[in-house]
């Protein structure tokens, strides 16, 4: 029996459509690989450097629920980093005005002082890279990549696909 032409063409399509899909996957591994590289370079998890990165912001205030919610990480994985940093007096909690559970996480200045030493290396490095790119490439990196998380976001969610 022959298959028809446009039987043909879909499954070429879909070879292809395979081959960017994993091509882009192997791509996101080897961004993630970087940074975990760098960031290995300070003996921290990935989740302590984000969790580093949002409280070295110097407009940042944040309690724990906003760390989870920001980095979707579990709140026990925010809680035990949190815990580790006070036990090293990187960081305090503050009562925050008006509610009695909520705590702000606020940095000591030994623990400023080791945000900068963490976070400073991986944003030059980014700055670096950035120049390396036309600010228009880069610009329209982020609106593709960010349409594709759209997209697969609703695909993930749609429940009438196989």
């Amino acid at each position: 029996m022959q298959k028809n032409p446009e039987q043909i063409c879909i499954k070429e399509e879909n070879q292809s459509c395979k081959q960017q899909i994993d091509q882009f996957q192997s791509q996101i591994k080897e961004y993630l690989n970087a940074y975990q590289h760098a960031i290995s370079q300070n003996a921290i998890s990935m989740n302590e450097f984000w969790i580093w990165q949002s409280l070295t912001q110097p407009d940042g205030e944040y309690t724990q629920q906003d760390l989870c919610a920001i980095w979707s990480l579990p709140k026990q994985t925010v809680n035990s980093i949190i815990a580790q940093m006070i036990i090293k007096k990187y960081a305090r909690l503050e009562h925050k005005p008006g509610e009695r559970k909520r705590k702000i996480i606020r940095l000591t200045e030994e623990g400023q002082k080791r945000g900068q030493s963490i976070i400073s290396p991986i944003a030059k490095a980014e700055q670096r890279a950035f120049e390396k790119m036309t600010p228009e490439r880069f610009a329209d990196m982020n609106e593709v990549f960010g349409q594709y998380i759209s997209i697969i976001k609703s695909e993930f969610e749609a429940k009438s696909h196989d």
